[in-house]
């Protein structure tokens, strides 16, 4: 049964990354969501952080910097909570890029 779900809320995500600039996986603890965010991120050419790691907090101590370098790959950023001024800059580029034309992704 886990399969069947995890592909379920996979292509589900999938369409919402198709149709939206950001998407957010919420749910208790221990569900999978960190699973899931690193199935699709491996499926798509993207990059992966985790904010419970040091290293990709500071990776992104300049967020538009690193963000920037990124235009066109999808950025996953597990566990952002634990930078709530992360908040602001994610906003900022979401902004930033539908005005070039990225829609979704």
């Amino acid at each position: 049964m886990q399969g069947k779900i995890t592909r379920t809320h996979q292509s589900r995500i999938e369409r919402a990354l198709a149709d939206q600039a950001g998407v957010v996986l919420l749910g208790p603890r221990q569900v999978g969501k960190t699973t899931l965010a690193q199935d699709i991120a491996e499926a798509r050419d993207a990059v992966y952080l985790d904010m419970e790691r040091r290293a990709d907090r500071q990776i992104l101590d300049e967020p538009d910097l690193y963000l920037d370098e990124q235009m066109g790959r999808l950025v996953v950023i597990d566990e952002v909570q634990l930078i709530p001024g992360l908040f602001g800059a994610l906003r900022g580029q979401i902004d930033r890029r539908r005005r070039k034309g990225h829609r979704a992704g």
